[in-house]
């Protein structure tokens, strides 16, 4: 008999994609069920939808209450978590390979065929509240959401993930109920499974379980325009010890192929210890203890994104400090000896991450999403090989321009000058 093969993909009648891959000498699989909705794909009055739907999972279901869940989880040993993205929700779990059959039970039955008792639902809503209540005390992360929605003339691909409180607050039974039967549809989801797992007898599963479900309509894709960018910049006024700045720069999206010269250039900026911002901002001045610049990108676009939090009387100092590493960048891109670093490193995290269930069952479930097919770790390796300088050189020229950036401050005092400065 032929050895089974590593990756493995059936496309069920009626029902999802399943998508697997198996992993030798490892005991555990992670599974994962990816809807392909999130705040993306929300009207101004479902603003925050996708996730009070990920929030519901843990609730109850027609077959288990909220404490049957949490009990049937812990005596699986296991790891459950659920989360919302701008373009998608998943929910997944991992497991020792001999309780998958009831893991899958247990993660279909919380993320297809959920509740919504009046009562949990106005105390999810409060949960909600207060978590969105977090990321206002929370000046980082304030201010990078707050980057994000300043960024793009569309407010489905602006608008918080939680959506806002008022919105939240008012949702209804029936609007959320609405919102879930237009984007829950099986034939766009996709099951990922990753780790000691049978293809065959995970398909048969996923299969018998959609069949008890009430048939749904296909419906069309979920599509979203491709939003335009908008330069400016943004004041948050903020009785905080610490000043925070951000840029964005616009990037194409990951279904582009220039994605890794971006991934480079972006770690090379200030992605890691030895990366030029932190070595010029925290170890050379001591300007900030924080500074890094970070890709946030969706399938068709995203921002290269710069933040640090510095002394209030010391902000122009960052700014001119930031301003020169950018132009520098932009004018002479990388050093052959930061060429050899970058791609050692990309690769370095590339097989880190191959070695987790979790981190390939994501890389499965992504990869089938965004481009319909398997992408094995050999050829993305291959990719990080072929960086040259000219690549990552152009990248850097087409994205550094300070007149296309959106710019950012957070603090106790802004003078106007220091935006005009950033974005100069």
């Amino acid at each position: 008999m032929p050895p089974k093969k590593a990756y493995q993909c059936s496309i069920l009648p009626g029902g999802p994609a399943v998508v697997t891959e198996r992993m030798p000498a490892v005991r555990t699989v992670s599974l994962g069920i990816w809807i392909p909705s999130g705040s993306r794909h929300e009207t101004r009055a479902q603003e925050g939808m996708a996730h009070f739907w990920e929030h519901m999972a843990f609730k109850g279901t027609a077959s288990r209450t909220a404490r049957q869940i949490a009990l049937e989880l812990d005596l699986l040993g296991g790891l459950a978590d659920a989360y919302t993205s701008r373009e998608h929700t998943c929910f997944s779990i991992r497991v020792a390979a001999d309780h998958l059959p009831l893991a899958w039970d247990i993660l279909a039955d919380i993320a297809l065929r959920p509740c919504l008792p009046p009562e949990e639902m106005e105390r999810e809503k409060d949960v909600i509240l207060q978590e969105i209540g977090m990321v206002e005390d929370t000046p980082d992360d304030k201010l990078l959401e707050s980057l994000w929605e300043a960024a793009w003339d569309d407010r489905a691909m602006g608008h918080p993930i939680t959506g806002p409180a008022e919105g939240v607050a008012a949702f209804s039974e029936a609007g959320l109920w609405e919102w879930r039967a237009a984007n829950y549809r099986p034939g766009a989801m996709v099951v990922a499974a990753a780790g000691a797992v049978d293809h065959a007898a995970l398909a048969d599963m996923i299969g018998r379980f959609f069949a008890g479900l009430p048939p749904v309509p296909a419906g069309s894709p979920n599509t979203a325009p491709v939003p335009a960018f908008r330069p400016g910049s943004l004041s948050l006024p903020r009785e905080v010890e610490q000043t925070h700045v951000a840029m964005g720069f616009p990037v194409p999206g990951n279904a582009d192929g220039g994605r890794f010269a971006r991934a480079a250039l972006t770690t090379v900026l200030g992605g890691n210890m030895s990366s030029r911002l932190f070595q010029e901002v925290r170890e050379k001045r001591g300007l900030a203890y924080v500074v890094s610049s970070d890709l946030n990108t969706l399938a068709d676009a995203g921002l290269l994104e710069i933040h640090a939090a510095v002394d209030p009387g010391r902000v122009e100092e960052l700014l001119d400090v930031v301003r020169r590493e950018l132009a520098a960048m932009a004018a002479g891109g990388v050093t052959r000896q930061e060429l050899e670093h970058v791609r050692e490193h990309l690769r370095g995290l590339l097989l880190l991450g191959a070695e987790s269930t979790e981190n390939r069952m994501v890389r499965l479930a992504k990869n089938h999403l965004l481009f319909g097919r398997h992408v094995p770790l050999s050829e993305t390796a291959a990719k990080i090989a072929r960086l040259s300088r000219d690549e990552i050189g152009q990248a850097a020229a087409a994205i550094l321009d300070p007149a296309r950036a959106v710019v950012g401050i957070l603090g106790p005092q802004i003078e106007p000058s220091w935006l005009e400065g950033a974005a100069s």
